[in-house]
């Protein structure tokens, strides 16, 4: 190992530059970043703790795009041509490999193992409704709050404006320009007050603690917000 860093709470932000808000947001407790050499490559780890592993995926969600492979390794995962990024229990991983050389990239698989049990029994619990969607990665969201969904959806945030919800699962569908979302909530009078601003037509489904919409971003806000954000 060449180097290593604890940051934890307002640290965090001294870190992060700029970005910690949104991790925040998930409730991150701790963040080890590890400068190390791997079966001689050059490799930066940082190892984020959260409240919860559907925490731990929801950042996960929103930092991978474009993986080249995705969920393969027992876990969560997603491997582009510079980094994994993967979640195992309550942690999301990131490696970065700098130089991008297929020894770094055939070497990370590896090298993750030596920290996380890759094993997937602590994986996120997955709404039964969106058990379909498998691999997960780069295809669904999670959210807790409103910094994470409006990089994302305006349509989404201003039905959620005033709604106390718990979580938000979301799955984008950019060629249409279209998305689904899996509201969570903890008080059925939430649900109500949500019913009364989305129309009954995308109403997918609902229970006790949980509504199920589909909705569409207008041109406008995708102009002005860059639609999806990804």
């Amino acid at each position: 190992m060449k180097r290593e860093r604890v940051f934890t709470g307002s640290g965090l932000y001294g870190f992060m530059n700029g970005g910690a808000e949104q991790f925040l947001e998930y409730g991150v407790s701790k963040l080890t970043a590890r400068d190390v050499v791997y079966d001689g490559q050059e490799y930066t780890i940082e190892i984020y703790e959260m409240p919860t592993p559907e925490d731990a995926f929801g950042i996960y969600s929103l930092h991978v795009f474009r993986c080249q492979r995705a969920d393969t390794l027992g876990c969560i995962d997603c491997l582009s041509p510079y980094q994994l990024q993967a979640v195992a229990g309550n942690k999301y991983v990131s490696v970065v490999f700098p130089s991008g050389s297929a020894a770094a990239k055939n070497k990370v698989d590896g090298l993750i193992r030596q920290y996380l049990p890759m094993d997937g029994k602590d994986n996120p619990e997955f709404p039964a409704l969106l058990k379909e969607l498998s691999p997960w990665s780069g295809k669904l969201k999670f959210f807790r709050g409103s910094i994470g969904i409006s990089g994302v959806s305006t349509s989404l945030m201003h039905y959620l404006e005033e709604i106390d919800y718990t979580g938000v699962w979301f799955i984008a569908d950019k060629p249409s320009k279209s998305y689904r979302a899996l509201v969570c909530v903890k008080e059925e009078k939430e649900l109500e007050k949500l019913k009364e601003k989305v129309p009954a037509s995308d109403i997918i489904q609902s229970g006790n603690d949980f509504i199920y919409i589909r909705g569409n971003e207008k041109e406008s806000e995708e102009e002005d917000h860059g639609g999806f954000g990804f």
